[in-house]
């Protein structure tokens, strides 16, 4: 079966590390949060369909912010895969596993990670192609240590993971310390809050000490691997 996360978007993501989680709720914030995350070292997000915002802010970003890799989440209901593929987006997350919903993204070609939780969640995903999963709420099931006991099974199988849910700057190393992440993602950086303030210098400074964090955790783990 097709993978439904392709490497070209793969690579992307983990280039940027740290993905923005966010909730925009007037469209004319959508490129000024976009630029602060950009100048801040990330260049992915994770756009929530939860607002009106949401959908006019795809095009948007894409034109005014190109550096920026759109995602977009809570892609959970029949149609909204095609319609942000045709807006633009890169690829979609869901909080959940719904068959229905993965394949309608690999019918429009949609690069996509659902949501897993549990062992058999991960490997209903896998048996759809999935190899790279959201692992949601990360922090909520049990944190650093559930989420390395549910994924060591599967190590052999090679998939990667982007937790998310309650990761935070304090969290964040713990995470990125792991091999099989590939990204984290949060919302602490541009909160629905700061975005509503236009704090944009605030997101910038968020974003760059996530990256420093992110990158410093990834340089001693592959310090480790070459020993």
């Amino acid at each position: 079966m097709k993978n439904v996360m392709s490497e070209d978007v793969l690579s992307r993501i983990t280039k940027s590390g740290v993905v923005a989680v966010l909730q925009i709720d007037k469209v004319e914030n959508a490129v000024p949060v976009a630029k602060a995350l950009v100048a801040g070292g990330i260049t992915a997000i994770e756009l929530a369909l939860r607002t009106d915002a949401a959908e006019p802010a795809i095009p948007l970003i894409c034109k005014e912010v190109p550096e920026m890799t759109v995602g977009i989440g809570t892609v959970i209901l029949s149609g909204q895969a095609k319609r942000i593929k045709d807006a633009g987006a890169a690829f979609a997350v869901s909080p959940g596993l719904n068959p229905s919903i993965v394949k309608e993204a690999q019918g429009c070609a949609l690069d996509f990670a659902p949501g897993v939780a549990t062992a058999t969640e991960i490997e209903a995903a896998y048996g759809l192609g999935c190899t790279f999963l959201k692992f949601f709420p990360a922090v909520p099931l049990g944190g650093l240590s559930y989420f390395k006991s549910v994924a060591a099974p599967y190590k052999h199988l090679g998939l990667k993971y982007f937790p998310l849910g309650g990761v935070s700057e304090e969290t964040l190393a713990d995470f990125a310390a792991l091999p099989d992440v590939a990204a984290i993602g949060g919302t602490w950086i541009a909160s629905r809050d700061l975005i509503t303030e236009q704090a944009w210098d605030e997101i910038e400074k968020r974003a760059k000490r996530a990256v420093e964090i992110w990158k410093k955790a990834k340089d001693v783990l592959c310090a480790k691997n070459r020993q």
